[in-house]
């Protein structure tokens, strides 16, 4: 099972079949995007599950999803949760959006890294995502308001939202690698 990703067994191994999933990759995280509880200056929006989710399952093609989903909204589409353009390269909260694409990354390199996929490769593969996004997302909002600010704004009062995304984007990858496994 080395280096096998969880949506060949499902869609197969054709050209076609990655190239949609990396369109419904970018798909979910922006319907994803607009469903937010507003914070300031952070909405929390459920983007990190799926993120976690596509990664986990999709593997480096998850990555691809997140990083033109990012790409496309900064060029100006309008898939980010307030929009999209330029003007977010030198927002407070774009340190989260390439947080993602970097979490995505080590998210699929420790599932394509292990021999054997199980629970516990799961669940630090995505938590190692969490701690990926919420590291350059704090750091980058730290030259907003300063890391003492940033941290008491954009972690503490995100934390067990996203603790609870990670724990069910864990529970449904490891769901759904048990019943592939089945057949």
């Amino acid at each position: 099972m080395a280096n096998k990703l969880i949506s060949d067994d499902i869609f197969g191994k054709q050209f076609f079949a990655k190239y949609y999933l990396v369109i419904l990759g970018v798909i979910l995280l922006t319907v994803t995007s607009k469903i937010s509880i507003p914070f300031f200056p952070i909405a929390m929006t459920l983007q990190t599950l799926i993120v976690y989710f596509i990664s986990s399952f999709m593997g480096i093609f998850g990555f691809y999803s997140v990083l033109i989903y990012l790409i496309l909204g900064t060029l100006g589409l309008p898939l980010f949760t307030n929009g999209g353009g330029l003007e977010y390269l030198a927002s407070p909260m774009y340190g989260f959006l390439y947080g993602m694409v970097l979490a995505s990354f080590v998210i699929s390199y420790i599932l394509k890294k292990s021999l054997k996929i199980n629970l516990t490769k799961i669940s630090v593969a995505i938590l190692s995502g969490t701690f990926t996004i919420y590291f350059f997302g704090v750091c980058h909002l730290s030259f907003f308001i300063g890391f003492k600010e940033a941290f008491m704004i954009g972690f503490l009062p995100l934390i067990y939202s996203e603790l609870f995304k990670a724990i069910l984007a864990i529970v449904m990858v490891y769901g759904l690698l048990l019943k592939v496994n089945k057949k």
